[in-house]
């Protein structure tokens, strides 16, 4: 496993245009990206914290339909997206 981190982190290092100094990140990065292949599970994800989900507290139940989800409910600019 070692010899794919290191090709992984040189990668990482050309990929950058050579800098200086960055060895033990590329090398921390390569080995997240090397172990999240050999287990299929990103590194990231955590079972204990429900996969990062956390279900709302108060509201509407998930069964009710609710009047922002309907066709033509959204006015021009009311997406974040077109709010750049």
């Amino acid at each position: 496993m070692d010899d794919e981190i290191r090709k992984a982190a040189y990668k990482r290092w050309e990929n950058e245009g050579h800098p200086e100094g960055q060895h033990e990140r590329h090398w921390r990065e390569a080995e997240e990206e090397v172990r999240s292949k050999s287990t299929g599970v990103p590194r990231t994800w955590s079972s204990d914290h429900g996969g990062g989900v956390n279900p709302p507290s108060e509201g509407p139940a998930l069964s009710e339909p609710s009047s922002a989800n309907e066709p033509g409910s959204l006015k021009p600019g009311e997406l974040a997206s077109e709010n750049k």
